[in-house]
């Protein structure tokens, strides 16, 4: 499995994602976005699956990297 960082919009979306990662059998823990990273609300989804898209609707997704070490891959960004 590889690790991945989602960021949102509002904490809403972020607790949601969590709920749907669970639904997925997906671990995803809810933290403070890491100082390396911006977010709107603050809070991002340290999860880990095969690929970075779970099948959760990206609209409340504000970006998504890939965890490599210390580093961040950028994979996603919603331009909306």
């Amino acid at each position: 499995m590889r690790r991945f960082i989602a960021t949102f919009f509002d904490h809403y979306g972020a607790v949601q994602f969590r709920t749907w990662c669970k639904q997925q059998d997906l671990n995803c823990v809810l933290q403070p976005v890491p100082r390396a990273l911006s977010s709107s609300c603050g809070t991002c989804a340290v999860y880990e699956a095969p690929d970075w898209e779970t099948g959760y609707g990206t609209a409340q997704v504000e970006a998504v990297y890939e965890l490599q070490g210390s580093a961040y891959t950028p994979l996603f960004r919603n331009e909306d």
